[in-house]
């Protein structure tokens, strides 16, 4: 089993390089740390479940794997109409406040 501090730096890790959990299994079958047939990992449901499964030379791997990995480019764009509806939000309350009386 993979130590607790391998453990947290996957969980991180995992965030940061990867936008889908089935991309993290992904890379454990395609980087060759586990087998193919390996059903424990396929079948997971969280990260955890995944490195109580490997032992520590695997979780090693995996780290390097992930380090290795390209961060994955995060859509920053919002839609004209969400961005409108937050400036309405805003000016009500820019409102609301200059409304207030303070004497």
């Amino acid at each position: 089993m993979a130590t607790e501090t391998q453990s947290k730096y996957i969980a991180d890790l995992a965030v940061v390089k990867t936008k889908e959990f089935k991309e993290v299994k992904e890379l454990l079958i395609a980087n060759e740390i586990i087998g193919a047939d390996a059903e424990l990992v396929k079948t997971a449901q969280s990260i955890a479940e995944i490195t109580h499964a490997l032992d520590d030379g695997q979780a090693s791997k995996l780290i390097d794997v992930l380090i290795a990995t390209k961060t994955p480019a995060r859509a920053r764009a919002y839609s004209e109409r969400r961005v409108n509806n937050t400036i309405g939000i805003l000016d009500d309350i820019k409102t609301t406040i200059d409304n207030w009386g303070f004497n």
